[in-house]
C-alpha cells in the first residue's frame, strides 16, 4: 500500500467530526474474519476514496487471533490472544491532541484499510474510549503517469482575517480538498455570515499577495505549500474591497495566466512580474513581463 509520509498533524481527518464506535455486531467466526478483512485489503487505490490508519500492534494482535498468516495459525481463537478495542495510541505523539508521530512508516508502524474494513472491525471490536479515527484520502500524483497514495500526513496552513492578522489559527487539509473547503472552513473558523461576500487570498511574504478565485480548484492545483498564510477578506459595506481602498493606485491582472507585453526600443528586453505587494516597488530600466503559471490574481501596489 502506497502512502505519504510528511510532518505530524492531528489524527482526525480535516473535515470528519467522526467519533469513536463501539463494537455493535455479533462478532463472526475467525475465518470468516479472516475472509472479508483480506479480501478487502485488495481493494484498488481511487482518488478521492478514504483509508484508515490501524496501529501495526493492533493489528497484527488481531492478525494471529484469526490466524491471517498460514504460518501462524497454531492459536486460532484462543482468548489470550483476543485484541479488544482497536488502539491507535502508539501512533500518537501527543496522546490529547492525537497528533501524529513524525515519520511513521505504511506496514512497520501502522497498516491502511478502507473504509468498509475499517467499519466492520470496529462493528466488531469498538475503539479505545475518546480515540478519534485517522481517516485520510487518496490523492493523485504525477504530471504524466498518474498512481494513487494515501496522504497519510496532511498539510497544515496558517488562516487569518484581512482586518486582524495577528489572529491565526491554523488547520490541516488534504491535498485533495477544495479552496472551496478552506473558505467555508475560514467562514465558520471567523464568524462570518453566510450572506457576506468575501475573497480569499495567499500571503506569500509581509506585503505579497495572491488572489485564490477557482473554488473548485484543489489545494493541490494551487499550489498550497506547508505553513502556507492564507487570508479572507470581507468585502465592505459600501461594495468595495478593504486592499483596494486601502490602495487606489493598485492595478490587477485578471488571472495567474494573463500576459501583457509593454511597448518595448527595438533594442531592450525584459520581463515584468505581475506581483501583489502592499507598500513600496522600485522598477528597474528594461523590465519585462513573466508569464506566471500558477492559477490566481496578483497584484502591485504603487506608492506615491
Amino acid at each position: 500500500m502506497m502512502a505519504e509520509g510528511g510532518g505530524p498533524e492531528p489524527g482526525g481527518a480535516a473535515d470528519s467530526d467522526s467519533e469513536p464506535v463501539a463494537a455493535e455486531m455479533p462478532t463472526p467466526s475467525t475465518e470468516n474474519q479472516k475472509q472479508t478483512i483480506g479480501s478487502l485489503l485488495k481493494t484498488t487505490l481511487r482518488k478521492g476514496d478514504e483509508w484508515y490508519l490501524i496501529d501495526s500492534r493492533w493489528f497484527k494482535q488481531w492478525k494471529k487471533y484469526v490466524g491471517f498468516d498460514s504460518w501462524d495459525m497454531y492459536n486460532v481463537g484462543e482468548r489470550s490472544l483476543y485484541p479488544g478495542p482497536i488502539d491507535n495510541s502508539g501512533l500518537f505523539s501527543d496522546q490529547e491532541t492525537q497528533a501524529l508521530k513524525e515519520h511513521l512508516i505504511d506496514e512497520l508502524d501502522y497498516v491502511l484499510v478502507p473504509t468498509e474494513a475499517w467499519n466492520k472491525l470496529v462493528s466488531w471490536y469498538g475503539c479505545l474510549e475518546g480515540q478519534r479515527p485517522i481517516v485520510r484520502k487518496v490523492v493523485e500524483h504525477g504530471m504524466f503517469v498518474k498512481h494513487c497514495k494515501v496522504e497519510v500526513y496532511l498539510l497544515e496552513l496558517n488562516l487569518c482575517e484581512n482586518d486582524n492578522m495577528d489572529n491565526v489559527v491554523t488547520r490541516h487539509f488534504s491535498k485533495a480538498d477544495t479552496i472551496d473547503t478552506i473558505e467555508k472552513e475560514m467562514r465558520t473558523l471567523f464568524d462570518i455570515p453566510s450572506e457576506k461576500e468575501t475573497r480569499l487570498w495567499n500571503k506569500y511574504m509581509s506585503n505579497t499577495y495572491e488572489q485564490l478565485n477557482k473554488p473548485d480548484s484543489t489545494v493541490q492545483d494551487a499550489g498550497l505549500f506547508q505553513g502556507q498564510v492564507l487570508v479572507i477578506e470581507r468585502k465592505n459595506e459600501d461594495g468595495t474591497w478593504p486592499r483596494q481602498a486601502s490602495h487606489p493606485k493598485s492595478s490587477t491582472t485578471p488571472s495567474r495566466n494573463f500576459t501583457t507585453s509593454p511597448k518595448l526600443s527595438s533594442n531592450s528586453t525584459a520581463s515584468i512580474s505581475s506581483t501583489v505587494t502592499n507598500g513600496d516597488s522600485s522598477c528597474s530600466p528594461g523590465y519585462t513581463l513573466n508569464n506566471s503559471t500558477s492559477s490566481g490574481n496578483r497584484q502591485e501596489f504603487i506608492s506615491d
